[in-house]
């Protein structure tokens, strides 16, 4: 089963590449969401209460797709929030005490702080 999931998860890398090349940006919610049902599947620490309840959330508001990422329970969620959607999403987590980051796409990589 985790297998399966592993290889399910190759497919939304290509998707996605296409639909940023395509400038379909409103796809990658969906693509994104996707993902993360497979790769829960993957193996039973991917996610935990907490994190799920931060995606429904954000789901629940207008949040189409998110991505988990940092190892060992924390890290970052990010979510793709189509129109102006994220003041929504924004509003509704901010009860579980998080902080709500801006980030945008770049042709240099990702960048987490420079010197």
């Amino acid at each position: 089963k985790s297998l399966d999931a592993m290889h399910k998860l190759k497919e939304p890398a290509i998707k996605m590449k296409e639909c940023l090349l395509k400038g379909d940006l409103d796809e990658i919610g969906k693509i994104l969401d996707f993902s993360w049902r497979f790769k829960k599947q993957m193996a039973q620490g991917i996610s935990n209460t907490l994190i799920d309840k931060l995606y429904e959330t954000a789901m629940k508001n207008g949040a189409t797709g998110g991505k988990i990422s940092g190892a060992g329970g924390g890290g970052f969620i990010f979510f793709y929030c189509p129109g102006n959607t994220r003041y929504k999403v924004i509003d509704a987590l901010m009860k579980y005490g998080g902080q709500a980051k801006r980030y945008d796409f770049t042709t240099a990589g990702l960048t987490t702080w420079s010197i």
